[in-house]
């Protein structure tokens, strides 16, 4: 599966404006939008 990471960090920054999310990985990221329940096949390209 290939996730639109720039998609998924803007959600996620709307949720939550943390240094966290700006800072991480794309591995980390999808493994904090795992984290919260996010489904991450809409974020599928």
């Amino acid at each position: 599966m290939i996730i639109d990471i720039d998609k998924l960090r803007k959600d996620m920054l709307e949720l939550a404006e943390t240094p966290d999310i700006e800072r991480a990985s794309d591995e980390e990221l999808i493994e904090m939008a795992q984290k919260q329940g996010i489904d991450l096949r809409k974020y599928e390209i």
